[in-house]
């Protein structure tokens, strides 16, 4: 059994996750997906408490409340007082830590039996591009003295994901070899260029951080243009930081706005919101729909170019790119930005969904398993004009096709997929996205339809955004690879 323990750190939240046989299980600590690293010290219980809550208190300048916190673990000179000590901010990590080791432990089993829950965890870390390297060896250090094994490998978050992309087959080694990931999951937008090499190779060659790019469009515009407007006739704020901490500030209060600003059949609303440096001051700001529709526009447009710029930074042209990968609630919702975004080509998208972004954890599984076992890692499929087969090296049958990739056919082509005694003939509708004609004892039915990138025999097909009567399945994988694979 693997008893690894893998984490993933961002600037304000954690996620972890286990793989101790052959399943990826992603962790949830008290009902948090994403650990959020916000602390109240309760001076008169003498008790540490964490999460999302606590966010706006820290950013209101709440007394005894703590965020920013891989920055916060590098100032000594910061601390907190329990039972009358004099505690270092780092120290606020061990109740997180402990109620991660607690989930760890009931779902290995081995919460109620003998084992001693001061043993040593054996844990990787895979790091967000926004934690510095000093802040990395504080969080790391502080791990290894309370208990935890810590592998000292610095596992980069964009090459875990695009490993778990390679072993879902939602990318394929040969003919997606230059990627750029958009992240976005906090208020930044973070870029990376990764270059794949092949299904268990892949390097980040390059990256790029755009302060606070990484919110919902309409958040962001109506956040910034409250902050500025209040602070072009009170003049509270003198410089980018400032301004730049109180956009953070009022995206809380800019996603509320928006819901009712889109429940409001006015043109208009008005809204009160004060500054963290003049608390308890209200300032009102009349919010326009039609002039916050038209900033949203341009604030899209600015994504793209952002894209753009990344490119050109880089010496890379936009058709050279083989496929973009979005990752983050605020990139995956906006259907704006995807529009946008299919100006350098809708094949080129990948949205990724929640459940995926758990991929850099389990990225970070293959990538041991690769190390440890090469022959583990999966086969590129053959290049064009060869008779390789990428499973047993045997020819396939004639008829069969060793690879389809979805963006070459055209709308109205048809595919007939087989695995195990399973059937289905499906008809391509455009955009990768297909609609099942007949089924044969499979659980993707007449009807469903699916979206699917590169079909590889030999390899299983992972059916994502499945659709049934209109209602949403989710992601299918069948129980064998595809052994039957041919156009009609």
């Amino acid at each position: 059994m693997n008893r690894r323990l893998a984490l993933y750190v961002d600037r304000d939240f954690m996620m972890a996750g286990l793989k101790p046989y052959d399943t990826f299980m992603p962790v949830n600590v008290k009902g948090y997906a994403r650990v959020p690293l916000y602390f109240f010290a309760d001076p008169t219980a003498n008790k540490i408490y964490y999460g999302e809550r606590y966010r706006s208190e820290f950013e209101d300048g709440t007394p005894n409340t703590y965020g920013d916190f891989l920055h916060s673990i590098l100032d000594e000179r910061l601390t907190y007082r329990v039972f009358h000590y004099t505690v270092p901010v780092v120290e606020l990590l061990k109740v997180v830590m402990d109620d991660l080791r607690r989930e760890y432990l009931t779902m290995l089993g081995e919460l109620t039996q003998s084992l001693d829950p001061t043993a040593r965890i054996p844990i990787s870390i895979v790091w967000s591009e926004q934690v510095g390297e000093p802040s990395r060896k504080v969080f790391a250090g502080y791990l290894q003295r309370i208990g935890y094994e810590v592998d000292e490998i610095p596992y980069v978050s964009a090459e875990m994901f695009t490993l778990s992309l390679y072993a879902a087959q939602q990318i394929m080694p040969s003919v997606h070899k230059r990627l750029v990931i958009m992240e976005a999951f906090n208020e930044d937008l973070n870029y990376s260029l990764v270059q794949g090499y092949n299904a268990a190779s892949v390097e980040r060659t390059a990256g790029q951080t755009y302060p606070l790019l990484g919110v919902d469009s309409r958040v962001n515009v109506i956040s910034t243009y409250t902050v500025n407007y209040v602070n072009s006739r009170r003049r509270l704020l003198g410089n980018k930081e400032e301004l730049d901490k109180e956009y953070r500030r009022h995206f809380r209060l800019a996603r509320e706005w928006t819901k009712q600003l889109d429940a409001d059949s006015r043109p208009f609303m008005e809204v009160k919101t004060d500054f963290a440096v003049e608390r308890g001051v209200e300032n009102k700001v009349v919010l326009k729909k039609d002039e916050v529709e038209q900033l949203v526009t341009f604030h899209i447009r600015h994504l793209s170019q952002s894209f753009e710029l990344f490119l050109e930074k880089e010496g890379q042209r936009s058709e050279d790119i083989d496929k973009i990968i979005m990752i983050g609630e605020s990139l995956r919702s906006s259907a704006e930005l995807r529009r946008e975004m299919e100006r350098f080509g809708p094949e080129k998208l990948l949205i990724v969904d929640a459940r995926q972004e758990y991929g850099m954890l389990d990225g970070l599984f293959l990538r041991k398993q690769y190390q440890e076992k090469p022959d583990t890692a999966p086969k590129p499929p053959p290049p064009n004009g060869t008779d390789a087969y990428p499973v047993s090296g045997t020819p396939p049958p004639a008829q069969f096709e060793p690879v389809l990739i979805a963006a070459q056919l055209p709308i109205g082509a048809q595919l007939e997929l087989g695995w195990n005694d399973r059937l289905i003939r499906a008809l391509h509708i455009g955009n990768s996205l297909f609609v099942v004609l007949q089924h044969h004892l499979s659980q993707i039915v007449t009807g469903d339809q699916f979206t699917i990138d590169t079909f590889l025999l030999g390899q299983k097909p992972v059916f994502r955004n499945v659709l049934r009567g209109g209602k949403q399945l989710g992601d299918y994988t069948p129980g064998g690879p595809l052994n039957v694979l041919k156009r009609i």
